[in-house]
């Protein structure tokens, strides 16, 4: 090779490498960006190095920090307010409480609707902090106000009675919270949860771990709420109290708006109400129709993005049953169906005729409706275990040492410590040993989670009945029958175990439905199943209000005093303890039926990675098979 042909060559190598570093920077930014889809704020591509994991998630979990530290800081000390400034009794301040709580755990399904439908998560978040703010500054007023609340009664008994422009104005500012409630919880967990690809090996893994610690902070919003804000609303003045607590919902909404740039956004797809309703609609025109023996016969759209075809709930395959005459369904094959449904129409209507896919997406969610109904008695015994134990806890000896009394919300510190305690010792050392045992990679399936939370739901029941026992012989002791008011020589720390045991069946119930209905609903539903969960507590909400007022109706026939009457010690909830108890039992044997029954969704990976904590680095991980 001569001199000039060796300097030419020299001259064209940086030419070649120009010409190949835009292509390996094109391929390592399409290696980069998330594959599941996700876009930032501008709709644009968004990039694992850059966005979504553990750092926009301590976004999302502080401003759930923050809204549960809100919520519960009415909700816990709202039937002390009811009782000791609205004057109303136990009855009718225990089923008010329900019937709030009720509604706050129901209107979620709605927001999860409305984010789905019209806004998208993000925005239905933004937007309905403003609305939790407008209200929680309505109650601020309605609780300062000397004219917005009746005249103290130090008796409390024959007390004046809120009027009705009184009650209206506070009842209206709380079911206003709810709303705001409706729009923001569905949508942060699933904001949340977006966060973590499930096709990225590393982030899968994250994912397993996501629900536990959210709900820890969930457990640190209550903690603050029970520890600081209730102690203000009984000690200073509820309108400081209820100032701070817009203070923070304000304050939570800024924490969310700043961790934007770094969020992934899921493609608005529509709501899952309307695809769940189109199926059933076009299985019910086509009542008549037969079901056929050939799944070759049923329409879909998408071959590349398709959910295998069950034999469960043959009725719905009608909806994916095009309307054509077909003589012999055994010989007709998929491609055959396509090809002459086009040329038959070029438009599809989707209320006459559904994919496979979204047939099958029906179908989970049906699949999930026994366990759902079968969970209700579990959040009803949790919390009227919850609502009960705080009006047994005001009649008591609040002393803490010789200058201090605990407010009686506060006893909810023993749920919500303990909680927080125990989560991180499931998750680190409680499922690698069972994870031994049983070769699931959750260490036990979702529903014996749930399970064991309702064992233990049901034994808090029981503890609570003792306890109840305990208190009424000293009731009687010391002739305390007819005097309400005055502190009964028992000590509040008798109410700890009940708690205690109400921390630990949080952490395997609560927690496991939540992973539960979010991980078995269909991929473009799980706001829907998130939705689920929050439904699920709030028609137990409403169930407890039934149930108290068949009680107080029953209890009471033939002119017997009943169980739950205004006067606390003069309450039978030693046998109301144990009712609720048995009928724990019964909803328990009926829930391992239907769990007994339940097919789990199938998943596309074969293995599932070890959890990983956010508190410690990810180290490559062993994949051994997801046991379900």
């Amino acid at each position: 090779m001569s001199k000039q042909d060796h300097h030419q060559q020299q001259q064209q190598q940086p030419l070649l490498s120009e010409q190949l570093n835009p292509i390996v920077e094109q391929s390592l930014e399409e290696d980069d960006v998330v594959g599941d889809g996700s876009v930032d704020i501008r709709g644009r591509p968004s990039k694992t190095s850059t966005s979504g994991r553990w750092k926009a998630v301590y976004f999302i979990m502080a401003t759930e920090f923050l809204e549960r530290l809100v919520y519960y800081g009415i909700g816990f000390n709202l039937l002390t307010y009811l009782v000791d400034v609205l004057h109303e009794d136990t009855a009718q301040s225990v089923s008010n409480l329900n019937n709030w709580q009720g509604m706050s755990w129901i209107l979620p399904l709605f927001g999860a609707f409305v984010a789905d439908e019209f806004l998208g998560r993000y925005t239905t978040i933004v937007v309905s902090g403003f609305i939790y703010i407008l209200a929680l500054v309505g109650l601020t007023l309605s609780v300062t106000l000397p004219s917005m609340r009746p005249s103290p009664c130090l008796e409390q008994m024959n007390c004046e009675p809120a009027s009705r422009l009184q009650a209206g104005f506070f009842f209206g500012c709380l079911y206003l919270v709810s709303i705001g409630v409706g729009g923001m919880k569905p949508c942060l967990s699933t904001c949340g949860a977006d966060q973590f690809n499930e096709e990225n090996v590393e982030e899968n893994a994250m994912k397993h771990s996501f629900f536990n610690y959210w709900w820890l902070s969930i457990c640190g919003g209550s903690t603050i709420a029970l520890t600081g804000l209730v102690y203000v609303e009984d000690r200073v003045s509820w309108g400081w109290g209820y100032g701070l607590l817009a203070l923070s919902l304000l304050l939570a909404l800024g924490v969310f708006l700043a961790g934007t740039p770094w969020y992934r956004h899921k493609h608005q797809v529509g709501s899952p109400l309307r695809e769940v309703t189109q199926v059933l609609v076009a299985a019910i025109r086509k009542w008549h129709v037969p079901i056929p023996s050939n799944p070759c016969i049923l329409h879909e759209v998408d071959c590349d993005k398709t959910i295998p075809h069950t034999n469960t709930c043959r009725f719905l395959d009608k909806a994916a049953m095009p309307t054509m005459r077909i003589e012999d369904h055994s010989m007709v094959s998929q491609a055959n169906v396509i090809e002459v449904f086009e040329h038959e129409s070029s438009f599809i209507n989707p209320w006459h005729l559904c994919s496979v896919t979204q047939v099958e997406e029906v179908k989970l969610l049906v699949r999930l409706m026994p366990i759902w109904l079968s969970s209700l008695v579990y959040i009803m015994l949790f919390t009227l275990l919850s609502t009960i134990s705080l009006r047994q806890g005001m009649s008591l000896d609040l002393s803490t040492g010789p200058y201090f009394k605990i407010p009686p919300a506060s006893l909810e510190l023993f749920t919500t410590i303990t909680a927080m305690v125990f989560i991180p010792l499931y998750d680190i050392y409680l499922v690698p040993l069972m994870r031994r045992f049983t070769g699931d990679q959750r260490g036990c399936t979702l529903l014996q989670r749930i399970g064991i939370g309702f064992i233990i739901a049901i034994l808090a029941m029981i503890v609570a009945a003792l306890v109840e026992v305990k208190r009424l012989k000293v009731v009687q002791d010391y002739e305390m029958e007819n005097n309400p008011s005055a502190t009964i020589p028992m000590s509040v720390y008798w109410l700890a175990p009940q708690y205690i045991l109400s921390g630990i069946s949080q952490v395997f119930g609560f927690m496991g439905q939540l992973e539960f209905f979010y991980d078995q609903a269909p991929d473009n539903m799980q706001t829907l199943g998130t939705a689920l969960f929050t439904t699920s507590a709030g028609i137990a909400h409403f169930l407890n209000t039934m149930l108290l007022n068949l009680i107080v109706v029953a209890t009471t026939q033939g002119g017997h005093q009943g169980w739950i009457v205004a006067n606390i010690n003069k309450c039978r909830l030693d046998l109301f303890y144990g009712f609720l108890a048995s009928l724990g039992y019964i909803g328990f044997l009926v829930y391992l039926l239907v769990a007994h029954w339940y097919t789990y969704k199938k998943t596309s990976n074969s293995s599932t990675p070890n959890f990983t904590s956010p508190f410690k680095k990810l180290s490559t991980p062993e994949l051994a098979p997801l046991v379900v």
